[in-house]
């Protein structure tokens, strides 16, 4: 009977309300290249494709394409997406071949779908790769490539049966273990215990049960970093091939053969799967652990998804991140080795490899609530996405062990300020491999609105883990930077419309571009070579044009003709506080721009551009100008957030926009003193509370008429109206230290220091607590805010050697 192959899922356990949700198809992102008619699009680009996992032959009758969600922003209407250009490809006879593509399809009229004949071919396997949609271009985003298709057709091959093995325990011998090691025997696993940390083995299949980390804190010795389930494994060896069941998979199907055993501190499985053979011999040693893996095959075979052993951290314990060497190739996601993985709040595991057949691949499940890391062993990555198991006999080792930051501080650092950057120094590149990009967190999205905070933080650490051949914190900006310019989408970032018109998200989102100018200047001012430069620089030209052009009523200073910042709009923002309604005239926005100005003179006269930095120049000196009558309330004696479209100030006591204005200059340094004098004798009359939690955004209540609709209603103290919280707070204690008020920023950051110190303040994926009321409650959303750690902006300038 025909039906909608692409609404197909695979079989349940029998445990009833334990779903584990199956479906054959899924989406998945894949690195590209532009090919002919791809003119205007990036050179390299990350797409998506949906993909249909049969278990055998099934007939394609027709497929159907329509509008569907573009890539979400935040915080700006969810944009209705169409496709413009897709290919099909199936897989019969083990053999690939494109049976339908598609080109410059204009946009639909409506949301019907649009029909392909498929002519009832046969095939075991298909792949509808979304080149180009009409507002996310060449990025093509996975909720287009979920929401936009229907494939009808009929299956000929039944569903593989369930089918769960269990391999055969040889010996359990605990007798005789390594120094330092201890081990208990329960529940089906074996664990071993470290002073600094502790891992167990499942019995029943090689996979892990359980992990934790405790070179920050002995007590999480007690926490699983893993996520775990009675039905679901996603941990340790998967293997999907193409065309038929899964082998090994989190659930329903473990089809394979083999034994374990136990020795000392030694794990060692023994398994077959199919035409595969894994080997593997586990070390727990006190230092860390080393895998030796051996997989030997006599074909070649092509599969979906494999890893010869896979982490699976829970994101709602810690959102990790994984850094290493970007490989634009295949599936995203994929690393050069040597790779840390960093677990905030827990610490960070270094994972090394002499091999050249040894490899590794990091993505975030963000819906599962997972991060996964694979490790693979003598595989291919396909240009299509799949991989590629070679045939033959090949081994690789894996050494995996705790690393700890050396921390570049002066011996004189106070021993709380020295906890927090130990604790943090490797949190700080919150990095997603599988986007390219540095990221909200390592469970979030990428967000180029934090790109200056990045740039004044991640230069400054080393991070690569003392080995040879890891990224630099310059590297990760360098990336994230070439996704941006690129045209990659992100937090308030790309394309988006406004009443059916498309725009830049920067015409809104007004400290997005912002951002991105002062950490592109100061990129290319101090580390930038000319190849880049030259690469790069239509298209940095066309960004500092965009951004001249939103001055809308040349006075030097950007608005935002789509925030207007008026009271009642329940507008959305123009800067990082999303939802207040900054519009119009942003203090905030403008005052980091004209450090942006500054800084991409610099860059552009080192590269020759003499023209092109004096026209910058002559902006930022108008900017500055008109900036402090601009923002200025004289009732206050600071800067307000806006000016609205009414040419009415809002002004609610904002610390870090003060801050930010001090900083760069825009108040001169004996009247930027008078403000912060100002500022912080209010939030002491005020009775702001110890900043070990963070600082709020405003001393003062924001009514319902100047917050976006979604924050109306709330109570001052919660969240942005008032919330306390880390992020952005490095703003306030470098302007400190600018003006001279050396007590008072030494006071505060030591106050803050506290938060990081004991990892108060960031943690799981949607934990909350990145945000606190004044009373100390939770009130914020992610649990971990990337620009949170630029306080160690102000911790390296204090105290950095």
């Amino acid at each position: 009977m025909p039906q909608d192959l692409l609404a197909l899922t695979d079989l349940e356990p029998p445990m009833g309300d334990l779903s584990i949700g199956n479906r054959l198809d899924t989406a998945r992102s894949v690195w590209t290249q532009a090919e002919a008619g791809e003119e205007g699009l990036s050179r390299s680009r990350i797409i998506h494709q949906r993909i249909l996992r049969l278990h055998g032959l099934a007939r394609l009758d027709k497929l159907g394409v329509r509008p569907a969600r573009g890539y979400h922003k935040c915080a700006s209407e969810v944009d209705q997406d169409w496709i413009t250009s897709f290919r099909v490809k199936r897989r019969h006879r083990r053999r690939w071949t494109e049976v339908l593509r598609v080109e410059n399809l204009p946009k639909p009229r409506t949301d019907r779908l649009h029909w392909f004949d498929l002519a009832g071919m046969d095939a075991d396997a298909v792949i509808i790769e979304v080149r180009r949609c009409g507002v996310d271009g060449g990025w093509t985003s996975w909720n287009t490539a979920m929401g936009a298709f229907e494939l009808w057709g009929e299956l000929v091959a039944l569903l593989g049966p369930r089918l769960e093995r269990r391999l055969q325990v040889v010996e359990t011998n605990l007798s005789k273990l390594p120094v330092g090691v201890s081990a208990t025997l329960a529940d089906g696993t074996v664990r071993f215990r470290t002073a600094d940390f502790s891992v167990g083995f499942r019995l029943d299949r090689p996979a892990w049960s359980w992990l934790s980390l405790a070179i920050e804190d002995n007590c999480l010795l007690d926490t699983n970093l893993l996520l775990t389930n009675p039905v679901k494994c996603d941990q340790g060896l998967q293997l999907h091939p193409v065309g038929a069941p899964p082998r090994v998979a989190p659930a329903v199907r473990c089809d394979l053969s083999g034994t374990v055993t136990v020795g000392g501190g030694d794990v060692t499985y023994d398994v077959v799967t199919g035409g595969q053979h894994y080997r593997y011999r586990w070390q727990v040693r006190s230092s860390g652990m080393t895998l030796k893996v051996t997989r030997e095959a006599k074909r070649a075979e092509v599969v979906w998804s494999s890893a010869a052993w896979m982490i699976g951290w829970s994101n709602d314990v810690s959102p990790t991140h994984a850094v290493g060497g970007l490989v634009r190739k295949g599936e995203s996601g994929t690393l050069t080795l040597p790779t840390w993985i960093n677990a905030p709040g827990f610490g960070t595991w270094l994972i090394e490899s002499d091999d050249a057949t040894a490899g590794l691949r990091s993505e975030c499940r963000r819906s599962a609530g997972l991060n996964v890391v694979e490790f693979k062993v003598g595989e291919r990555a396909e240009k299509d996405g799949t991989h590629r198991l070679l045939p033959g006999r090949y081994e690789a080792t894996f050494r995996m062990r705790p690393l700890r930051p050396t921390l570049p501080l002066k011996q004189d650092t106070p021993a709380v300020v020295r906890r927090a950057l130990e604790r943090t120094y490797y949190v700080a590149p919150t990095y997603r491999a599988d986007l390219g990009t540095l990221s909200n967190s390592g469970a979030s999205m990428g967000c180029p609105i934090c790109a200056d905070t990045w740039m004044a933080v991640l230069p400054r650490l080393d991070l690569s883990g003392g080995l040879a051949g890891g990224p630099s914190g310059v590297d990760l900006i360098r990336i994230s930077l070439e996704r941006l310019l690129d045209g990659g989408p992100g937090y308030a970032a790309g394309v988006v419309s406004h009443g059916g018109q498309q725009h830049e998200a920067d015409d809104e989102y007004l400290m997005t571009g912002a951002a991105t100018l002062r950490a592109l200047g100061e990129y290319l001012s101090n580390y930038a070579d000319a190849k880049w430069y030259r690469a790069n620089r239509t298209v940095i030209a066309e960004k500092i044009r965009l951004m001249r052009a939103r001055d809308l009523d040349g006075d030097g200073l950007i608005e935002s003709k789509y925030r207007t910042g008026v009271s009642g709009s329940g507008q959305w923002s123009t800067c990082w506080l999303d939802v207040l309604s900054f519009g119009w005239k942003c203090a905030w926005s403008n005052a980091i721009l004209y450090g942006g100005l500054r800084e991409m003179a610099v860059g552009l006269r080192r590269f020759g551009d003499a023209t092109g930095a004096d026209a910058l120049e002559a902006w930022s000196v108008e900017l500055k100008a008109n900036y402090r009558d601009t923002f200025w309330n004289q009732q206050t004696g600071w800067l307000a957030g806006w000016r609205c479209r009414d040419d009415k100030l809002h002004d609610y006591a904002f610390l870090p926009i003060n801050g930010t204005a001090v900083r760069e200059g825009l108040l001169e340094p004996e009247e930027g003193r008078k403000v912060l004098g100002r500022l912080w004798a209010e939030a002491k009359q005020v009775g702001l509370p110890d900043a070990a939690l963070g600082l709020p955004m405003n001393l003062w209540n924001i009514p319902d008429e100047d917050r976006a609709d979604i924050l109306q209603g709330y109570p001052f103290g919660y969240y942005q109206n008032g919330g306390r919280t880390h992020s952005q707070a490095r703003h306030l204690v470098m302007a400190f230290y600018k003006v001279g008020m050396t007590t008072e920023a030494d006071a505060l950051l030591e106050r803050l220091c506290v938060g990081f110190a004991e990892a108060s303040t960031f943690g799981g994926n949607q934990t909350g607590v990145d945000w606190r009321a004044w009373d100390d409650s939770l009130c914020g959303y992610e649990g971990l805010l990337t620009d949170q750690f630029g306080v160690l902006e102000a911790i390296l300038w204090r105290w950095g050697k």
